[in-house]
């Protein structure tokens, strides 16, 4: 699971948080599908990062993958805030006030950070630190943000508006949501994933020589559709109304 938001900012102080009215596009992508579990506008605050952590846990449903971020510290406290256990102290005899309960990360958890270093806006290292987790259960290969910092191009090449130094700016939030959900839903059930894409067997190659490989989208990796679909049947498809409670 990688976390990312569009644009880099030095890190804010302890406590601090920016909301100067920019918004910014807060993304969760579950790397193995390459399917984009969660976005969220809003401006760099510790609310935006809550907001991104729990949409992510409501759809992942009680599963706790790898998670992977840049240095934001905004991501650890919402994780730690999703998945923890309350941790009570049993009286001392002493006089004073008692130790509060403490909230102690989900022995499961596992988060890592890709920490960049710039100077004169060009990177100049790149380390990789365990927030939640150890060297046991967290492989080094496994901590990159690659997948998602590729998806953020594919995101600005499809959308004018998300482009830096650009006249084509968005200037309605309302407008810039409904943009990225139709935005999403082709990139999960329209455009072909190269990646994805699997050979097909022997005797359909044979028979197709043109065609040897199956064209696969995020949604058919996840098992949510079987079949590409066509722009025209993402338009007319009719979600199902199901109850809310």
């Amino acid at each position: 699971m990688e976390f990312r938001s569009k644009k880099k900012l030095p890190r804010l102080a302890e406590g601090q948080e920016e909301d100067n009215g920019t918004c910014w596009i807060w993304i969760a992508l579950a790397s193995e599908h390459r399917l984009i579990l969660a976005v969220v506008v809003g401006p760099r605050t510790q609310h935006s990062a809550h907001q991104l952590v729990h949409r992510t846990a409501h759809v992942l449903c009680g599963q706790l993958p790898l998670f992977v971020s840049d240095g934001l510290d905004s991501y650890g406290v919402a994780l730690l805030d999703c998945y923890h256990v309350n941790v009570s102290y049993p009286p001392t005899g002493k006089r004073g006030r008692p130790r509060a309960p403490e909230k102690q990360p989900n022995p499961d958890l596992r988060y890592a950070q890709v920490v960049k270093k710039r100077e004169r806006g060009r990177v100049v290292s790149v380390t990789k630190r365990i927030v939640y987790g150890d060297d046991s259960t967290i492989a080094s290969k496994d901590i990159t943000t690659s997948l998602v910092e590729r998806l953020n191009l594919t995101l600005r090449r499809e959308n004018s508006t998300l482009q830096r130094k650009k006249l084509s700016f968005a200037k309605d939030e309302a407008e810039l949501k409904a943009h990225l959900a139709l935005q999403v839903a082709y990139y999960h059930f329209v455009r072909p994933h190269l990646s994805l894409r699997e050979r097909l067997a022997e005797s359909a190659a044979e028979s197709k020589v043109f065609r040897r490989w199956q064209k696969r989208t995020p949604a058919m990796s996840a098992k949510i559709t079987d079949h590409v679909w066509s722009l025209r049947d993402l338009l007319t498809f009719r979600p199902y109304i199901t109850s809310t409670n």
